[in-house]
């Protein structure tokens, strides 16, 4: 099942998650120059819990440049689309693995598997928007500011997957074959 190629199925599951990645982000508090704490993080934890790394990858990456272009943060796009994706896809990997696999996987995506996954999504996150930061603004000092955004940002957005995901996860399971 890790080998396959993703199908019409995926692809629509996939462009969903992305929609709700986007809707989510726009519940934010601006903080700092540049950062902000929103509740897409939540979205993209979610979608690596209960979906997998490809899905919750893909959606991550494609919810978040999105975002980035419909809201005029055009200088983060690039940035967002890989470090958002690559969060998505290592929380969803740690969680679930590659793909839905409703069963033995999800029956051991615990709480210490989660907590795991999500804190390593978490840094990356972090690690991947100094650097774009840094970039964009062009100062080191006011990238490493927005450090506690984007800590809480990953802190809520964790309270918001452990929230969503035990209501979530039986519906999931019974209708997304």
């Amino acid at each position: 099942m890790a080998n396959r190629s993703l199908n019409v199925k995926d692809v629509a599951y996939i462009s969903v998650l992305a929609a709700l990645c986007v809707l989510a982000t726009f519940i934010k508090i601006p903080f700092g120059s540049g950062a902000m704490v929103h509740l897409g993080t939540g979205m993209v934890f979610t979608s690596g819990i209960l979906f997998g790394g490809v899905y919750a990858g893909w959606a991550a990456a494609i919810g978040s440049a999105f975002y980035d272009l419909l809201m005029g943060f055009s200088p983060y796009t690039f940035w967002s689309f890989f470090i958002k994706g690559i969060a998505g896809y290592l929380v969803g990997m740690i969680a679930m693995g590659p793909f839905p696999n409703y069963g033995k996987t999800m029956a051991r995506a615990g709480f210490l598997r989660i907590l795991i996954a999500c804190f390593v999504g978490a840094m990356w996150t972090l690690l991947g928007y100094i650097v774009a930061w840094w970039s964009v603004i062009g100062s080191l000092s006011v990238a490493l500011a927005n450090i506690p955004a984007s800590l809480l940002s990953s802190g809520v957005g964790f309270v918001v997957a452990m929230l969503l995901y035990p209501r979530l996860r039986g519906y999931v399971e019974q209708n997304f074959r």
